[in-house]
This record gives structure tokens, C-alpha cells and sequence, in this order.
């Protein structure tokens, strides 16, 4: 049984509320590690080492979770970053579907049935501004204004040299950058992906390197239940001990 099972199976018996933004995000952050890795040993069961783009993507997504988490963690108030960070992707989201809408209205006469309408969105809108749970996302909701969350690369930028995990979340953003070419595609990285030879490079070695984020960003997530309920983390594999080096150098 993994990490993220072991201590999966005991959240579920706290039957928490997770209408909370606070439960919701930090165990949806579990599950998606965990999914993400179950994933991996699909992935390499078919033992196709020089085919990488899925692997490269998949780690991304471990790593990005990894950087945003211990961000969060490190803030005074980590639960005001986790509504900063919600209401960051509402903004977006609704940004996205507007500009879908503006799409439909001046190219195709408002008609297309996959597109919103500047009336539809309107509609969503107000049920945003009405809604109860989503009162504490916005920073001026006259004007339907959101509260905001640093990007990824300010994250880094800003970093003070007192951080935990400081030499980690440098390293992380290199890899988050060089990986982030694979998410779309393009003749550079499918030439960089033909030079990989994970069998006599460092690609595995990295790979396992993003795996001990992986832990981390778990494990910062159970503090969370650590903290606001009678939740002790269980360790069976002694994973705490096996990642305490951890650190690239």
C-alpha cells in the first residue's frame, strides 16, 4: 500500500465536510498525486523508455503541485493563499468562457452551439456574485474583481533565501520549464526527446528526484488534517527516513 493510500483510507474515515475550500483542496491534491502516479506504472509497464512526452507532461503536473503547495505552506496564512489561488483560476476560467463568448458573437452570429452567449455569461456572472461560497474570492465584487495569486515564475523570483525547501523549488522550476515545452508540440521537442537515452543519461535519476516532490507535496497535505482533526500521518514504508537527503546537488 502506498503513502497516499494508507493515509487516504484514514481521511475517509473523518467523514469531513468537503463543501470546505480548505478539505476540498487539500485532499483533491492528494488524490491527484496519487492518481497521477498510478499512472506512471501504466506508463512504464509498456517499458517504451524513448517514448517520454506523456511521462514529461504527467511530471509537470507533479511538480507544479509541488511548487504551489509549498508556496502556500510557507505563507503566514495558508488557507487566505489557497482562496487567492481558487479564486485566481475562477477569474481565469470565466476569462476563458468570455472570450469564447466574444468569439461567438462577432464570428458566429451567437449561433454556435458549443459557445457561450455574452447573454449566458451575463447569467453566470451574476450567480458568481450571488453565490454564498464564492463571496470571499473577490476582492471588489462591484466590479467583479478577484482576488489574485502569483504566477508560478514570480513564485520563484521571490523566494527568500530563509525558505524551506529553497534549493528544491529552484531546482523544480528548471524541470517545470524544460517540461513545460512538451505540453505543446512542436518540431524542437520532438528532436530533444530523439537525443534522450534514459537508460545512460540522468533522465531516471530525475525522474525519481520528482517523485520525492511528490511525497513532499503529499505530505504537506496531510498537515492540513494533521492540524484540524485528531488525524496522526501513517508512514509504514518509513518514507519520512528515505527522503530525508533527499535535496539534488
Amino acid at each position: 500500500m502506498t503513502f497516499a493510500d494508507e493515509n487516504l483510507k484514514k481521511i475517509e474515515k473523518l467523514e469531513i465536510d468537503l463543501n470546505d475550500e480548505y478539505n476540498s483542496f487539500f485532499l483533491g491534491m492528494i488524490i491527484r498525486q496519487h492518481t497521477i502516479n498510478n499512472d506512471f506504472s501504466i506508463l512504464f509497464e509498456t517499458d517504451r523508455s524513448r517514448e517520454l512526452t506523456s511521462k514529461y507532461i504527467l511530471y509537470r503536473c507533479l511538480i507544479d503541485d509541488f511548487i504551489q503547495i509549498v508556496f502556500i505552506s510557507n505563507e503566514e496564512d495558508k488557507y487566505e493563499m489557497v482562496t487567492k489561488l481558487n479564486a485566481d483560476a475562477l477569474n481565469k476560467n470565466f476569462k476563458k468562457l468570455m472570450d469564447l463568448a466574444q468569439l461567438n458573437e462577432e464570428k458566429l452570429n451567437g449561433d454556435y452551439p458549443f459557445y457561450p452567449t455574452y447573454d449566458q455569461m451575463e447569467e453566470v456572472k451574476q450567480k458568481m456574485i450571488d453565490s454564498p461560497k464564492r463571496q470571499h474570492h473577490f476582492s471588489d465584487k462591484d466590479n467583479f474583481k478577484f482576488k489574485t495569486y502569483k504566477a508560478t515564475g514570480n513564485i520563484i523570483r521571490e523566494l527568500k533565501d530563509e525558505e524551506e525547501h529553497l534549493h528544491q523549488l529552484r531546482r523544480a522550476y528548471f524541470i517545470w520549464r524544460k517540461y513545460s515545452d512538451y505540453v505543446h508540440y512542436s518540431n524542437l521537442t520532438f528532436e530533444e526527446e530523439q537525443t534522450v537515452d534514459p537508460d545512460k543519461d540522468s533522465t531516471y535519476t530525475e525522474f525519481a528526484e520528482i517523485i520525492s516532490y511528490s511525497y513532499f507535496t503529499i505530505l504537506k497535505c496531510l498537515n492540513h488534517f494533521e492540524e484540524n482533526y485528531e488525524f496522526e500521518i501513517t508512514d509504514s514504508n518509513n518514507l519520512a527516513e528515505y527522503y530525508k537527503n533527499s535535496v539534488h546537488r
